[in-house]
């Protein structure tokens, strides 16, 4: 089994009274990765809601649940700590009720893992009850440092000096067979690791269904399936691009109000983030519209209904790696707890950088490029900015090149395997 870099946040927290709360896309290995961290706790309670038994037990008299979380605990002797485990736990939304109620009343002495695959409503139940009660993390797709065994060099890039120590600038062997396959299985855990590619794309057009029946229709979160199918589509065929709500609306025949509805909803079930316009004055008319990246940039791929992968120097490839890449620092930066804030630059004199990251008043301007040879030209927007903003002290290229570091003056290549 893959080792989840989330876990070593969950042994962190568990010395804390506080609820833990796991959120993610659907089928990203929450529950996997919660069935492993329980075997730390022999003596903890495990609620499936999922399964149809113990649904049913709970689900017309929830304060049933309550009373049998309430006469384990008054089983434990005083120093011990009830660890209680709690799948799907949206199913029955008047728990979230009783977990506050016990909460408060055990601090400290009961400590409640939650987590579950419907992402609206469990998000909605923990503002309204959990808040200030409870820590939560997200659980991405298979990250690329997972599936490779290696850690990411990605927390240290404000440390030029401790970066290049660090990089590899060894290509791994095969990587550029398991890069093609992630692209095209997705990260998502159960059709990354199949053998067997058109056993993965079943799996993918079924998760496709599934998310739209259960996170969609059965939320009533739209009035038209089929419409937001076809925006799905169309999103996805989008990845990486600034979003043109008036496009949109204009193909589909719907205000442009309906789309950012749309695109809403998207990021409240993780299958988007957002990735907004810098916001320094820069004396330049700029993009005010946020870009979007799917989270997983193979799943974005295959509902916009590409199969197979473009050529590699080709500029399709370009824009499917650039996902890639987005997806894997917005990873590091989740399970790593950095504090930092990202952002893109388009002037509207054609001046692009794909990302600037910002930890403070100390940004990074970053390219993404799919090249193995960098050229000047893959840094020259970023050598413009790095005058245009003295915040900016360097920039990077990710790219395919296996060397050199330093590129040019404050401009460094960070190889995409080290992510």
């Amino acid at each position: 089994m893959i080792a989840r870099q989330l876990k070593y946040w969950l042994d962190e927290v568990a010395k804390y009274p506080q609820i833990i709360h796991i959120l993610g896309l659907r089928q990203t290995g929450k529950t996997t990765l919660m069935d492993a961290f329980r075997q730390n706790y022999p003596g903890a309670l495990n609620y499936q809601f999922y399964d149809l038994v113990t649904l049913r037990r709970y689900e017309s008299r929830p304060e049933q649940w309550v009373l049998d979380v309430e006469a384990e605990f008054a089983k434990r002797g005083l120093d011990e700590i009830l660890h209680v485990f709690v799948d799907e736990i949206q199913k029955i939304p008047a728990l979230f009720q009783g977990l506050q109620g016990l909460y408060e009343k055990h601090k400290g002495r009961i400590k409640f893992w939650i987590w579950g695959s419907s992402a609206r409503p469990i998000k909605r139940q923990r503002a309204e009850t959990l808040a200030g009660r409870s820590f939560s993390k997200v659980l991405w797709p298979l990250s690329q440092s997972e599936i490779l065994g290696a850690n990411s060099i990605v927390p240290v890039l404000f440390d030029p000096d401790k970066l290049e120590k660090s990089l590899n600038f060894q290509e791994p062997r095969d990587y550029a067979t398991s890069l093609s396959s992630w692209l095209q299985k997705t990260m998502l855990p159960e059709p990354n690791l199949q053998s067997d590619i058109t056993l993965s794309q079943e799996l993918l057009q079924s998760y496709q269904a599934t998310y739209l029946e259960n996170e969609i229709r059965r939320e009533n979160l739209v009035q038209d399936i089929g419409l937001f199918d076809r925006f799905l589509a169309l999103a996805a065929s989008e990845n990486t691009f600034i979003a043109s709500y008036a496009a949109k609306a204009k193909v589909l025949g719907v205000s442009p109000h309906t789309i950012k509805t749309y695109y809403g909803i998207l990021e409240d079930t993780f299958v988007c983030q957002s990735l907004p316009p810098y916001s320094k004055s820069l004396r330049v008319q700029i993009s005010k519209s946020p870009k979007i990246y799917f989270s997983d940039a193979g799943l974005a791929r295959f509902v916009a209904g590409e199969r197979g992968l473009p050529d590699n120097n080709t500029a399709a490839f370009g824009i499917l790696l650039e996902g890639f890449v987005i997806n894997e620092i917005f990873k590091q930066i989740e399970y790593h707890s950095l504090p930092w804030k990202l952002s893109y630059l388009r002037t509207k004199a054609g001046m692009e950088i794909d990302l600037i990251i910002s930890r403070g008043k100390e940004k990074i301007a970053a390219e993404i490029k799919a090249t193995r040879k960098i050229t000047p030209e893959d840094y020259q927007s970023i050598l413009s900015l790095m005058q245009m903003d003295p915040d900016v002290k360097y920039g990077i290229v990710f790219s395919r090149q296996s060397a050199p570091f330093k590129i040019a003056p404050n401009i460094y290549n960070f190889p995409i395997w080290n992510l």
